[in-house]
Formats: structure tokens, C-alpha cells, sequence
């Protein structure tokens, strides 16, 4: 791959606007949520370590190596934003807190962290 073309395909991704909100693996009736500014790397990101055994979240982590073919993945709720360079932290902590409301059999994805 020539220089121009590698310039091309960096300036493409850094111009791109990733989907952040909610995500949620799903096995059953059992969910496990988690704020994204990147759902589609979040996705890859956490599929890697769930089949490699390393998710931080051990219950989250067990369950996937009792039955893997039951889970699944989705964008819970997708926050509409304009500007990929503004925080949206705020706005993502507020539909994390409604997905709670929502969901409350959701339980934190990520180990350690009580809100997201």
C-alpha cells in the first residue's frame, strides 16, 4: 500500500463518526450494559476477550464460557449527536441511566464499575 493511499484511509477513519449510546450482550434473560463511544471497536474489542477468556467482569466471563452461542450483541440505545469532537460523556451517562431504568436486570458489563 502506497503512502497516499494509507494518508487516504487514516483521514477517513479519523473523520468517520463512530455510534456511541448503550451496548449490551445478551444470553437469555441475563444483559450486561456498558457505555460506548465506539460501538462497532467495543464489539471486536469485547468479543476478543470474552473468547479469550480475559473479560475483567468474571460473571459476565463465565457465562460466555458455559454457553457462547447464546449471546448477543446490540446497540441498546444509540445516541444521535452532530460534532464527533464534543464530550459527550454527560449525554451518554444520561442514557446509561435511563437504560438502567429500563433494564433493571441489567447488570454493569465491565467489572468495577457500578454505573457503566
Amino acid at each position: 500500500m502506497n503512502d497516499d493511499r494509507k494518508k487516504q484511509l487514516r483521514m477517513e477513519y479519523d473523520q468517520r463518526k463512530p455510534d456511541m449510546g448503550v451496548v449490551c450482550w445478551r444470553s437469555g434473560e441475563r444483559m450486561w450494559i456498558a457505555i460506548s463511544k465506539d460501538a462497532k471497536a467495543d464489539y471486536n474489542r469485547s468479543l476478543f476477550q470474552l473468547r479469550l477468556g480475559s473479560w475483567p467482569n468474571r460473571e459476565l466471563q463465565a457465562a460466555f464460557a458455559q454457553a457462547p452461542d447464546s449471546f448477543r450483541w446490540s446497540l441498546l440505545k444509540r445516541l444521535d449527536y452532530e460534532e464527533r469532537e464534543e464530550d459527550h460523556s454527560s449525554d451518554l451517562e444520561l442514557l446509561y441511566l435511563l437504560c438502567r431504568e429500563e433494564y433493571p436486570q441489567a447488570q454493569p458489563m465491565r467489572a468495577g464499575q457500578g454505573n457503566h
